[in-house]
């Protein structure tokens, strides 16, 4: 099964617009055994990003853990706010890439092999209604999107940190969906940062597959993520601890060493690389 890895360089240079490119140490560290798991379990994964990320990992030899490394994505993102839209790039590169695959969040880690539906969506998990995070979609006020007023909004969101789309007709009715919700919410510039975008990547995703009688499996029983289990490893809400916290940090980064020295020997000369071309 193919898989992708996607990273878009533009909400990096909106907040630091004079700075060289480069990313948090855990945060590569993660997606480097991200990529090299997918690829001992699942089969090839590919890297799709912009010209300015694609430099990067080349110039300091992290390409090599992927199959190859895609520039499909403009560094502008087709004019969609950074900042309002974090994650347009995934979006981005749903519409553009050749054949279905599988997109994998570069802070999941899936330890095992899948075996996915090929007539079902399968998304990470489910998300609850809360309303500070999905809020009617109509308090956004943006104009331009009528498909909204046929969807349901009684569904319940899809997370999207990992996500396969086995028809290839709807991953592009999805995808463009998006992005068009995206565009024309842009014109209307706001400081929200996570309500619209979790709405054009995971709340329409959902509404869209009610909408097209398109059913919907999942990897994980969103009831019990907080519960162990050694199938997946998600960093999201530990990369701002770890952030905060320089113990937690040099702890994790030493497991993460130990497990390419352990898993992935013929990859250990990748571990110098990381910790040179990263900061913390």
């Amino acid at each position: 099964m193919i898989a992708i890895h996607v990273n878009s360089t533009a909400p990096f240079f909106l907040r630091h617009p004079n700075e060289e490119y480069l990313t948090e140490r855990f945060s590569l560290y993660c997606t480097v055994i991200s990529a090299l798991e997918w690829r001992k379990n699942n089969g090839a994964i590919f890297m799709v990003t912009d010209h300015i990320a694609a430099e990067y990992y080349r110039k300091n030899g992290i390409d090599e853990v992927w199959d190859s490394v895609l520039e499909l994505i403009p560094e502008d993102c087709e004019g969609i706010d950074p900042e309002m839209f974090w994650a347009a790039g995934k979006l981005i590169a749903l519409r553009d890439i050749p054949e279905n695959a599988a997109l994998v969040d570069e802070d999941l880690i899936i330890w095992k092999k899948l075996a996915l539906s090929q007539t079902a969506v399968t998304c990470a998990h489910r998300e609850y209604l809360s309303p500070d995070i999905y809020p009617d979609p109509d308090l956004f006020g943006v104009q331009g999107f009528p498909i909204l007023e046929r969807l349901d909004k009684r569904v319940l969101p899809c997370n999207t940190a990992f996500l396969y789309l086995p028809d290839d007709s709807f991953r592009q009715f999805y995808a463009n969906q998006s992005i068009a919700f995206m565009k024309a919410a842009s014109r209307n510039r706001c400081s929200d940062r996570l309500c619209r975008m979790v709405f054009a990547e995971q709340r329409l995703l959902a509404m869209l597959c009610a909408l097209t009688d398109t059913e919907v499996d999942t990897l994980m029983d969103m009831n019990r993520l907080f519960i162990s289990q050694n199938d997946y490893t998600h960093l999201w809400g530990a990369k701002q601890a770890m952030r905060d916290n320089e113990e937690q940090r040099k702890g994790f980064l030493e497991r993460c060493r130990r497990r390419i020295r352990n898993d992935f020997p013929e990859y250990e000369h990748i571990i110098g690389a990381i910790d040179e071309c990263t900061k913390n």
